[in-house]
């Protein structure tokens, strides 16, 4: 059945009062009809511009819509159901340019294409195509002739089958070139993208490329961007779900070639229904070229480093982090350093003091931490440094304030947790002169059956940096070789070193332990003024984290650069 929608006269009205037992039926019919594409992935063989892209078309609004270029003949759009399902109605709204010939289509991969219908001499409005018979994942509306000189457009295209809307199944892809553009324009001069074309940003702060996607249900979601970038230069971008930054300068770093394309993913929250996601360049060079848009299904966990069958997880870690500057700010570096914590998607995240400056005040954490390192606040294992004390509302308080449990698990401003095959203390260096912590990291130690053990805590016992050597942690370095530990991270100081393995008394030990002082994380830097025996490498002047790998018997680490860039490289360590 094929018919066309249309509102009854006053003439009509006694007739339809008539016949109320036949309307009954019809709208039990329809009812049982369960709409398939709302929200839905849709791509189209063309739109005239950015605002008018076909997932306008599923986005239930009666005042957006989809056009095709104008011109030219056939034009096609297609909407992605998410699982091969029974079709049995196929509901068009045209705007005023409208098919006058096309074919409804449905396809299982989105490669070959079945006919569901031929359709000809239509005369636009609401064409309502009932009692079909079909299967498929993909439904297409094939224009192959228009009804005006213009193109193709559609206020609303809606799928209908008598089955459930399928779960969203994740690996659901939006196309650049069918979103919302700002100092961008859809491109096709480079091999290897999908779809129709890519998405090639002018080389100015502010472009974007903006998404409007639909989840089933609220919760974390991945989004991976497929890019491009043929150049050296570092092209970060600010990730925004519905106005809120969820990655501040985001790295898209080189690929070697504009034919060569990479994935960056990160994780976000999404509310139920409609989503607006905006990747927006935030510097003069531009973003990279985009491809598209990939949505993680609900509840599927975004992509782990440490799902491998050896123990390996991505730790990443640094100290002396948020100065009182947001991303407003080109200087302002603890967003930089965030973005490549994003990049990384760690297992978890060490920080080594000094999260906060100056004062650590409740309000500093929450207008500047917060504004960056705060997206990784649930998965952080913090360790206080000396600023946390200089908290005019007391020591320690802004600091206990911001993160609560996740600094005090175990009540005290020193704790321990398990990684896999590891041990990992983190220890307050305020405290060092009491003896409660040192009695408790004895304790500790004896307690844990792990075979690798990896501690951290702010004031370093070796730096070639302008603090130096802090002799305050030698009785801690002293108790952890006992127990042969095998790493010690710290911050203080506000450059990168690595020591090799070492004694408490920096002679140097097979069996000693690996000392990474990682105080790069966002405040301004230090110089090197006094290099330490068994000092391997030595930066200043470099912002980063560093992305520390770990398998149930090894250890090693990168330093990786605001600009992306792997600035240093540890040798792979074994545990004693």
């Amino acid at each position: 059945m094929y018919w066309k929608r249309k509102l009854p006269t006053l003439a009509a009205a006694s007739t339809l009062l008539l016949a109320g037992a036949l309307i009954v039926i019809v709208e039990r019919a329809d009812a049982a009809d369960v709409l398939l594409s709302r929200g839905r992935p849709a791509t189209a063989s063309s739109s005239e511009i950015s605002t008018f892209g076909p997932d306008r078309a599923v986005d239930g609004s009666g005042t957006t819509r989809w056009a095709s270029a104008e011109g030219s003949d056939p034009q096609w759009i297609r909407v992605d159901l998410g699982a091969v399902v029974a079709v049995n109605r196929v509901k068009l709204v045209w705007e005023e340019a409208y098919g006058s010939a096309y074919r409804l289509e449905t396809s299982t991969d989105g490669t070959g294409w079945t006919t569901v219908k031929t359709v000809t001499g239509e005369n636009g409005g609401t064409d309502d195509h009932t009692g079909l018979t079909a299967t498929g994942r993909y439904l297409r509306v094939y224009g192959t002739a228009r009804g005006t000189a213009y193109g193709y457009s559609l206020w609303e295209l809606e799928v209908y089958g008598p089955g459930s809307v399928p779960p969203d199944p994740g690996g659901t892809e939006f196309q650049a070139e069918n979103a919302t553009l700002s100092q961008a324009a859809v491109v096709t001069n480079h091999t290897g993208y999908t779809g129709t074309g890519f998405v090639d940003y002018t080389n100015v702060v502010g472009g974007y490329v903006e998404w409007s996607v639909t989840a089933s249900a609220a919760g974390p979601r991945s989004i991976t961007l497929r890019y491009s970038n043929g150049t050296t230069v570092g092209r970060p971008m600010t990730i925004t779900v519905n106005g809120s930054a969820v990655a501040t300068g985001l790295a898209f770093t080189s690929t070697a070639t504009w034919d060569t394309w990479a994935d960056v993913t990160i994780t976000a929250t999404l509310t139920a229904g409609a989503n607006t996601i905006r990747a927006t360049a935030t510097t003069a060079n531009g973003g990279p070229n985009v491809d598209k848009l990939t949505l993680g299904g609900a509840g599927t966990p975004s992509p782990s480093p440490s799902s491998s069958g050896n123990g390996t997880f991505v730790v990443a870690a640094a100290g002396d982090i948020a100065d009182q500057c947001t991303a407003s700010s080109s200087s302002c570096q603890h967003p930089k350093t965030a973005a490549l914590v994003t990049a990384m998607n760690p297992a978890f995240v060490i920080t080594m003091g000094d999260n906060q400056y100056d004062d650590a005040r409740l309000s500093d954490f929450q207008n500047y931490y917060d504004k960056s390192w705060g997206a990784f606040k649930a998965k952080t294992h913090p360790a206080p440094g000396n600023h946390e004390t200089y908290d005019p509302a007391g020591s320690m308080v802004g600091y206990r304030s911001y993160f609560g449990a996740i600094a005090y698990p175990q009540g005290k401003s020193y704790y321990s947790y398990d990684q896999g095959n590891w041990h990992f203390i983190v220890l307050d260096s305020n405290t060092f002169d009491q003896a409660a912590q040192i009695t408790w990291l004895r304790s500790d130690l004896a307690a844990t059956a792990k075979g690798c053990i990896a501690a951290y805590w702010h004031h370093p016992l070796f730096s070639s940096g302008e603090h130096g050597n802090d002799p305050v942690s030698k009785p801690v370095w002293q108790i952890l070789y006992d127990a042969h530990a095998d790493l010690i991270l710290n911050g203080h100081d506000h450059h990168y070193e690595r020591f090799g393995p070492q004694n408490p008394t920096a002679a140097a030990d097979p069996a000693g332990m690996v000392e990474l002082l990682g105080g790069m994380g966002g405040a301004p830097p230090y110089e090197i003024v006094n290099p330490q025996p068994n000092s391997l490498k030595r930066l200043t002047g470099v912002y980063g984290v560093v992305k520390l790998t770990f398998t149930n018997t090894t250890f090693g680490w990168q330093l990786i650069g605001t600009d992306s860039a792997v600035k240093d490289t540890s040798p792979t360590y074994t545990c004693h």
